[in-house]
């Protein structure tokens, strides 16, 4: 009897080990490392994906057998900038919304090595040349660029840009200044000028697809012009190279101002790298002296009744450029100069600014 006790006594504890080895789970299987190539092609179709779905939600856009071009006094709302998509897809990729962008200077860029093109020792021609960048036919530059046939209709709105003044237009026209220099007049180059103002339609990796007046038919000046669209109408600017001060500096044609109509017959682009854009709205912005809040973007505009104090802080939300100026709508309401002209010297108004300066500023008179 003793020694059957003793054999249950063992039985009893092997019992429970094998009762737990039983119930206990299988070891877990090893997890391989993860794809980084794998990840980032999901993240690349997941973004695909979602910009066809935004674009299927998205109502279809209508047709109009002619385009009308709302006077920018209406003053509708244009988009505030956010930054860029985090995902820079290999086709264009719409912009949904417009973003301002100054034409750096060649004082900005490597190419030049910081300063006037006119200050390279290979440079023999005018110490003073007019500050072109090239716009491309496709994504690269090896794509080359277009030529746009100025038509009747073109260039009597290019003369009443300039209101008619003979001087300018036989310089804007000429086959050695610029605009014309490949083929002559009327076959325009696809170009603009530092310090102007661009928007885009596309972005696809380091170019964007630039956004220029329909070729269809022209605007009226009076509504389309430097002051109500310095987006859509460009402005002459000439670059130079001081050798006594070591400095570039800009200056308006021997003619004085002069504009041309930022239109194309085909599709351009530009390299990101030639662009800087708008600081991201909304924003908030600090006072450097005392202005009244306007009604209206402009200097002559109705006040408000408010008073943007000296120091003070306000929170900004649209952008509005006229001319070489820059304003912008105020959260709680009205407009403030960003950027004025005093005398030809640019002066901002609070601390808000940009590096790109924009094309010498027209007189008053204009």
């Amino acid at each position: 009897m003793k020694s059957h006790s003793h054999g249950k006594r063992m039985f009893l504890p092997l019992a429970a080990l094998i009762l737990v080895l039983a119930c206990a789970p299988a070891a877990a299987p090893a997890i391989p490392a993860a794809d980084p190539n794998a990840i980032q092609l999901y993240i690349q179709q997941t973004a695909a994906a979602a910009s066809t779905q935004t674009q299927d939600a998205l109502p279809p856009a209508s047709i109009t057998p002619t385009i009308t071009f709302t006077p920018r006094s209406t003053f509708t709302p244009y988009a505030t900038f956010t930054p860029f998509q985090t995902f820079v897809l290999a086709s264009p990729t719409p912009l949904r919304r417009s973003y301002f962008f100054r034409v750096k200077h060649d004082s900005q860029l490597a190419i030049y090595d910081f300063k006037s093109r006119t200050a390279a020792g290979s440079w023999t021609l005018n110490p003073q040349t007019p500050e072109v960048v090239p716009l491309f036919a496709a994504p690269k530059e090896a794509s080359g660029t277009h030529r746009t046939p100025i038509t009747r209709a073109w260039e009597s709105y290019m003369d009443e840009l300039n209101n008619g003044n003979e001087k300018k237009l036989r310089y804007l026209k000429a086959t050695h200044t610029a605009l014309f220099n490949g083929a002559g007049f009327p076959q325009m180059e696809s170009l603009t000028m530092g310090g102007n103002i661009i928007t885009l339609d596309a972005i696809q990796g380091d170019w964007g697809k630039v956004h220029t007046l329909p070729y269809g038919s022209p605007p009226s000046a009076s509504v389309v012009n430097y002051f109500t669209s310095p987006d859509l109408v460009h402005k002459f600017v000439v670059v130079g190279w001081s050798r006594a001060s070591k400095a570039t500096y800009w200056v308006d044609p021997p003619q004085g101002d002069t504009y041309w109509p930022f239109v194309s017959r085909h599709v351009v682009w530009i390299q990101m790298s030639r662009l800087e854009p708008f600081p991201g709205v909304p924003m908030q912005v600090t006072a450097r002296g005392q202005q009244e809040v306007k009604q209206e973007p402009k200097a002559d505009s109705r006040p408000t009744g408010f008073t943007l104090e000296d120091g003070a802080s306000v929170t900004i939300v649209e952008y509005y450029p006229t001319g070489s100026d820059v304003w912008a709508r105020i959260q709680s309401g009205g407009w403030i100069a960003l950027l004025i002209h005093k005398g030809g010297v640019p002066k901002y108004l609070t601390s808000w600014s940009m590096e790109t300066v924009p094309p010498p500023p027209p007189p008053p008179s204009e």
